[in-house]
């Protein structure tokens, strides 16, 4: 065979087994192992294998990664999601649809010192869902806000999704937080609009689910109990924009003060190893899959499949916002199949070229992948942050949730078009 029918049978090879359930990691490693052997012979192989491992990880700036989850789970154990709820609360619970639309917001504050949807949605969920439940509103309307808005985790800087984003295509983490910024805002904005019409068509549930109006005394007093959600993020999000620190320098202070936020609150200690504990398993399976993409994609680039797809799509003449509609679809069905972080280490070493040479501005490819991911985390068969969600509140159903979430999935779909329309949108602030 040719390179680059070996090229095209890695990409089958890939698919096959990831429908037959084996985990993403080996699946890659497995099929790049396999295909430089095809091309390098043993020698080749044995070479790059010894290698690669070591030089695709040995990175200081990984660093990164562990210290935003570990700032996100410190930020769970000062109780932080808690607060955020009740601040918003008080400001729009009184208008209709008012919980709900509280819970997004929550969700976007949060989502602040918190890079990851799960944690948001699992976190979030526990806090705002039984409320919600007890003034009226069904599981769909109030599971679905928490599973959708959850997502902001990965949208929001800082965001881990962004991270791992920087790394497959060494696009600026910095300047994808700030690209992510404004549409991170706007689409808390349009989900909460969506939530307030589709509550204002019934009357009677405006009425069933009105809650009384804070004063403006509990409006402060709330807001100032979140004080720590603000500094977090002034600090964290300000380093970065103002140059002060890197990314990773200010992970590591926004890690440092949120293990600082949470030694004041009492109880916290086990809640704080266990964030510790989790955040190593979760780095280990970040690493490793980080590793296996490597291999998949030095094998992948030699069949020079990645070159010859980009020329193929450079000869249709599309211009680049036709290949953006292009690309949404095969990243909404492989939405559907894996995680996030999975899809962009498969998908990036075939992509991003073509996106490169179409001249498209890779921080609005990349908070664009960001957003359809967001849909990946609520569409079934995955749709991990609907089963986060069933599983934080006890008697949830699984449908209910899925069904809550369907209107947002096109408020998803319309901003995607937006950003793809107006790329202003994301890149103004560059």
């Amino acid at each position: 065979m040719t390179p680059l029918e070996i090229g095209y049978v890695m990409v089958a090879a890939v698919i096959a087994l990831l429908a037959l359930g084996l985990p993403v990691a080996l699946s890659l490693l497995a099929v790049g192992a396999s295909g430089l052997f095809a091309i390098r012979g043993v020698r080749g192989t044995t070479f790059l294998l010894e290698n690669l491992p070591y030089s695709s990880v040995a990175n200081l700036a990984l660093i990164v990664i562990p210290l935003f989850i570990l700032m996100g789970h410190f930020a769970f154990s000062a109780g932080l999601s808690d607060k955020a709820y009740k601040a918003a609360k008080s400001w729009v619970g009184h208008i209709a649809g008012g919980l709900p639309i509280a819970t997004v917001f929550a969700c976007a504050g949060f989502a602040t010192v918190c890079g990851s949807s799960v944690a948001t949605a699992a976190t979030l969920s526990k806090v705002t869902i039984p409320e919600m439940l007890r003034a009226g509103y069904n599981q769909r309307m109030a599971a679905g806000p928490v599973a959708i808005a959850g997502a902001l985790g990965i949208l929001i800087p800082p965001s881990g999704i962004l991270v791992i984003y920087s790394i497959a295509t060494n696009v600026s983490v910095s300047d994808l937080f700030i690209g992510a910024l404004i549409p991170g805002v706007l689409t808390a904005l349009v989900y909460a609009l969506g939530i307030y019409f589709m509550v204002k068509r019934d009357p009677d549930l405006v009425r069933r689910t009105r809650v009384p109006k804070a004063t403006w005394g509990e409006r402060a007093r709330a807001t100032a109990a979140a004080w720590e959600v603000v500094v977090l993020f002034l600090v964290v999000i300000g380093c970065i924009y103002t140059g002060l620190a890197t990314a990773t320098e200010a992970a590591g202070i926004g890690a440092g003060l949120a293990l600082i936020f949470a030694l004041f609150r009492k109880g916290q200690k086990g809640s704080i190893w266990k964030g510790l504990v989790e955040t190593g398993s979760s780095t280990a399976s970040i690493f490793l899959l980080m590793i296996a993409s490597a291999v998949f994609s030095v094998a992948l680039g030699t069949t020079q499949l990645p070159t010859e797809l980009a020329k193929l799509v450079a000869g249709m003449n599309l211009s680049p916002t036709m290949l953006l509609f292009l690309l949404v679809v095969p990243y909404l069905i492989l939405g559907c199949l894996i995680d996030g972080i999975s899809m962009i280490f498969i998908t990036m070493p075939i992509v991003f070229p073509m996106v490169q040479d179409a001249g498209i501005n890779p921080v609005l490819f990349g908070i664009l992948v960001t957003k359809l991911i967001e849909i990946g985390a609520v569409t079934p068969p995955v749709g991990i942050n609907v089963f986060v969600v069933q599983g934080s509140v006890p008697g949830l159903q699984l449908g209910q949730i899925f069904r809550g979430v369907i209107p947002f999935i096109f408020m998803e779909l319309a901003l995607i078009t937006l950003m793809i329309l107006f790329p202003q949108i994301v890149t103004i602030a560059l």
